[in-house]
């Protein structure tokens, strides 16, 4: 037994693994002496015990709902960072050890591509903090990325790619079609189906998207985003365009852009048209991201939409997501300017004063 009688108290007497033999006495009843019992031992489990990195980071990965692609792309990045802080207690990652990392990682590696490998760091360490094994998340210090101008299409040089796309790829016009109008991503576009459109009222619900496969395992279809459904009403240019998708035999019985319901690997059939029309107009070359969701934001907020009004149309949780989309064009500049002028400005007559 743990806890036993003595003279005139009570005492606890047992052996942890990895803690060795712990005893204290002077208990007046017994129940005092289980229940100190029990808190000494989760004292023990919970504060002392030490977790190597590797462990950490077993621990992470297993209880993690990322998608299969992140997951992959993080194992890719431990391989690099087992070998430096692998070995380490959690305790012991601190900032020295990070900057070793850093210094081991491959010099043709820019500033953003090693903040990734640290975030991964810093994501096992505060999952190991939720959980009570760390008193406070460490510092880690991420490498300062200079901010890039992220370009996107204005609504001419949209126009311009619908039409071009129109007259040299049809089977694909409505799959961009959707995406320049509704700023949807790659694998929710790619898993739109029938019975995912609504008629009266035109509405489209998107709750799925399609994930990249990998060399393992095929493209399969997953839950949206952030688990979040996503119901978009639609004008009748975006159902007139769908209608004609069905109708010019392009789209699948169950999907609008899978004819037998598979999807490839990497989802990226469409990129091959989307360079080709890109090219042959003299456009830049920008990926489906960019004059997708950038754009759409873009040129909502340029136009004098609220943030409120393009946060719920590309369906982010935060506004600060969204302000990282919405990029103002030199319309939206100029219309301040033309706003502020004054009624009747002096020099607007043909006399000055002598």
């Amino acid at each position: 037994m743990t806890v036993r009688r003595r003279d005139r108290s009570w005492l606890y007497d047992f052996t942890l693994e990895g803690h060795g033999r712990h005893r204290h006495a002077g208990f007046r009843t017994k129940a005092e002496a289980c229940a100190a019992e029990r808190q000494k031992r989760e004292e023990l489990l919970m504060g002392c015990k030490r977790f190597l990195l590797s462990d950490a980071y077993e621990m992470h990965m297993s209880a993690t709902t990322m998608k299969p692609g992140t997951i992959d792309q993080r194992k890719r990045f431990w391989e690099q960072i087992e070998p430096r802080l692998g070995h380490l207690y959690i305790e012991q990652v601190d900032t020295s050890a990070i900057d070793e990392l850093k210094q081991s990682l491959p010099d043709h590696l820019g500033p953003e591509s090693i903040n990734n490998r640290t975030k991964v760091v810093r994501a096992v360490l505060r999952f190991m903090w939720k959980r009570g094994h760390l008193q406070s998340v460490p510092y880690v210090p991420m490498e300062s990325a200079p901010e890039r101008y992220t370009e996107w299409y204005t609504e001419p040089e949209r126009d311009r790619f619908l039409d071009g796309m129109f007259g040299r790829f049809p089977q694909w016009y409505t799959f961009f079609y959707i995406t320049t109008r509704l700023g949807l991503r790659t694998g929710e576009v790619y898993a739109i189906s029938r019975d995912r459109i609504r008629d009266v009222p035109p509405m489209l619900v998107v709750d799925r998207a399609v994930q990249r496969g990998h060399k393992d395992r095929p493209a399969a279809l997953g839950p949206r985003k952030n688990n979040r459904v996503l119901t978009l009403s639609l004008t009748q240019d975006v159902v007139d365009a769908i209608r004609w998708h069905i109708k010019s035999g392009f789209a699948g019985p169950e999907f609008l852009f899978s004819k037998d319901g598979s999807f490839p690997t990497k989802i990226h059939s469409h990129a091959r048209p989307l360079r080709l029309v890109q090219r042959a107009l003299g456009l830049r070359e920008l990926s489906h991201h960019r004059i997708g969701r950038h754009s759409v934001a873009s040129q909502a907020a340029t136009g004098g939409h609220s943030m409120k009004a393009i946060q719920a149309q590309l369906g982010h949780r935060s506004l600060k997501s969204t302000e990282q989309y919405a990029h103002l064009g030199k319309r939206a500049q100029l219309r301040i300017v033309a706003d502020l002028e004054p009624s009747s400005p002096p020099h607007g007559t043909l006399t000055a004063p002598g």
